[in-house]
């Protein structure tokens, strides 16, 4: 019984010890750009939607476009892409909130957006 009792409790020691490594991880996630991202303003909606390291959708001027071409800084907190007829930058500000700076020819637009 002893004996049971001692690998119980080193059992719970390792699971115990990889929740705690994990923590950082998790916690990195939630900083990052993954999930929807929208917003509207001045008769305009943006959205992006991102899986990973991955544009899967971007709404901009009534229509979903296709990104390329995703880019990512050192630190994860700004996503840069290309669509038809222009680039974008999605940064991230603060924990939820993100603006995006929309350059079509030249013309640049930024809209504030929030994790959906």
């Amino acid at each position: 019984m002893k004996q049971l009792f001692s690998r119980r409790m080193l059992c719970m020691c390792c699971a115990a010890l990889a929740l705690s490594a994990m923590q950082p991880t998790l916690a990195e996630e939630r900083r990052g750009l993954d999930g929807s991202w929208g917003g509207a303003q001045n008769g305009l909606t943006a959205q992006v939607i991102i899986v990973g390291v991955k544009v899967i959708g971007f709404y901009w001027r009534g229509d979903y476009l296709d990104a390329q071409n995703a880019k990512f800084s050192s630190n994860g907190d700004k996503l840069s892409f290309s669509f038809p007829g222009g680039t974008a930058a999605l940064t991230r500000a603060s924990d939820g909130v993100a603006t995006i700076d929309v350059n079509e020819g030249g013309n640049v637009t930024r809209l504030n957006l929030r994790r959906d």
